[in-house]
């Protein structure tokens, strides 16, 4: 892993703006003239394929993140519409012409380590469908819309002005009336704006449904799931692991939660009884500002392997870490990756939260990824986000014997029991958002919003038991009205598959830490040039989606580790 090592364009021109509309269209023209009659005009042509690619990659990342960083920048925003409507389109089309000449190309002229990405290339251009561009465009515009209903999400608290992400912070506090109180702060300003993200869900619904008809496949999921080059598993599966995940994930959880609910001292469980630590006073300060977060997070990657700390560091150089929570920014945390510079950006919206710092790892563990497989052409880092997701998850694991360096000694141990809790108390949600959109998508009622709250309730009740929402039936419907819905739809699975898999990684490193890490990291570098499966044998994991029973090994062994 060279962090430091440039790469330049050799096939484009230094200063070509791929922003620029005429010089991307240029670009296509030559590859298209580029001869492919040799192997060594083949593999000189797919260089430079994959030059263009992430030249275009990169002006859509670099658009995205100015307007995410400010949902009230005009100037921001009007440029990330300009690429949407002009750069992303545009370049689709022109790429699919592309990725035929590349599907042309005889299979011995192809390197084996692009089988993955030719076959993600036979999907793409079974699916593309040119009067569906416009569409994508609108979709990505109404995404926007999410973000800038979200990002003005704030209100007086406390004596302050304070944003939905930085009330959350008060979820973790001892007394549970405070806790009410901002858990009803935050969902009464989101209550606020159902009716409008109610509004806009039907939008998107309607131009999805639309893409999916387009595209001559059955329904929405089936688009997605092809979209997403879903290559080793279909709906059908994602239905056997959320009817996993009902049989051995949700009675543990419902022990957790009894055993919360038994130091909590309290009747029962409600929805802001989630994230205290039981037992403890006032939430930890792991982090002084974000400055000290920076330098924690760098620490304890950096004990995983001195590289890690590196990378971050150079990241915060190049001003490629926003994490302050501020008012008129996009909600969430996610990392991207300048595709030319070949560097990772982390985005977030720390506020004080003890899961500020897991979700900086998280990000942390995306990011290092992006690291480990730079040294790929563009194609080849495509890798699937079912794997993506092991990188992040399983980096939030793999630095607990590091934890004391954070946490204080007093909280050490509930906080380091809360955070093996959590990967199962995900899985649920994971299910029910998933199973969610499932249905949202191919049955008609989902196009009724009282069925869609409907719905999410019996969700809700089925996933979840130990939560009581008696008197609290709007907070509970609403649930569905969730970042990845509107700007991400149908990806969510991918949580869970890799949380087990994740999960798989720690208990590893129990008996074998550098074992594990040795492992984990070589399956990252490997990018996308082996298939889903082989990505989880070369981490030393079983892959849920082939094998569901593993949930209950691997359920009944985190319990173990947890005290139970």
């Amino acid at each position: 892993m060279d962090i430091y090592k440039e790469y330049g364009r050799s096939f484009l021109g230094a200063d070509d703006d791929f922003g620029n509309p005429a010089v991307i269209e240029a670009a296509y023209e030559r590859l298209e003239g580029m001869p492919v009659n040799t192997r060594e005009e083949a593999e000189e042509w797919l260089d430079a394929w994959a030059e263009v690619q992430s030249a275009v990659a990169e002006v859509v990342s670099r658009a995205y993140f100015a307007t995410a960083r400010n949902t009230r920048d005009a100037e921001a925003e009007a440029e990330y519409r300009r690429v949407s409507e002009e750069v992303i389109p545009l370049s689709r089309q022109l790429d699919e012409k592309a990725k035929r000449k590349f599907l042309s190309l005889p299979a011995d002229w192809v390197p084996a380590e692009m089988a993955i990405t030719r076959k993600n290339a036979e999907w793409a251009v079974e699916l593309f469908r040119e009067k569906n561009l416009p569409l994508v465009t609108k979709e990505i515009q109404l995404s926007l819309k999410y973000d800038k209903i979200a990002g003005e999400w704030a209100t007086d608290f406390d004596g302050r002005r304070l944003t939905a992400q930085q009330l959350r912070a008060y979820l973790e506090k001892p007394s549970r009336d405070t806790r009410e109180k901002a858990y009803r702060a935050i969902y009464d300003m989101h209550r606020a704006d159902y009716g409008r993200l109610n509004d806009l869900f039907d939008e998107a619904l309607a131009v999805r449904k639309e893409m999916a008809t387009n595209a001559d496949v059955p329904d929405y999921v089936h688009y997605m799931y092809k979209d997403y080059a879903r290559l080793s598993y279909g709906p059908d599966a994602g239905a056997r692991f959320r009817e996993a995940i009902a049989e051995y994930v949700v009675p543990a959880v419902n022990e957790i939660m009894e055993r919360r609910r038994e130091k909590l001292d309290i009747e029962y469980i409600r929805p802001w009884d989630r994230d205290v630590v039981p037992g403890g006073g006032e939430p930890p300060k792991v982090y002084e500002d974000v400055k000290d977060l920076k330098a924690k997070a760098a620490a304890v990657l950096g004990e995983v392997d001195a590289r890690f700390a590196d990378a971050f560091r150079l990241m915060d150089e190049k001003g490629y870490l926003d994490l302050e929570n501020r008012e008129g920014k996009a909600p969430g945390a996610y990392m991207d990756e300048f595709a030319e510079e070949r560097i990772s950006l982390i985005f977030g919206n720390a506020a004080g939260a003890t899961r500020d710092f897991d979700t900086l790892v998280h990000e942390g563990g995306h990011a290092m990824h992006g690291f480990l497989s730079r040294h790929l052409p563009y194609p080849q880092r495509a890798v699937p986000m079912e794997f993506a997701e092991v990188a992040s998850m399983s980096m939030e694991l793999l630095v607990r014997p590091f934890l004391g360096l954070v946490y204080p000694d007093e909280y050490l141990e509930p906080l380091m029991l809360k955070q093996l809790e959590k990967p199962l108390t995900f899985l649920p949600f994971m299910a029910m958002l998933d199973g969610f959109q499932d249905w949202v998508y191919t049955d008609g009622a989902g196009a009724d919003r009282e069925k869609r709250a409907e719905y999410w309730r019996g969700l809700e009740d089925r996933f979840r038991p130990h939560i009581n929402w008696s008197g609290l039936d709007e907070y509970k419907e609403q649930g569905w009205q969730y970042n990845h819905v509107y700007t991400s739809p149908l990806y969510y699975i991918e949580y869970g598959i890799a949380q087990v898999g994740a999960l798989q990684v720690y208990l590893r490193s129990l008996d074998d830490y550098d074992g594990a890490v040795r492992d984990y990291e070589r399956a990252l570098s490997l990018g996308n040039t082996v298939g889903l499966p082989e990505l989880f044998d070369a981490a030393g994991v079983e892959f849920v989606m082939k094998k569901p029973e593993i949930l209950k090994e691997v359920v009944d062994k985190t319990m173990e580790q947890a005290g139970f």
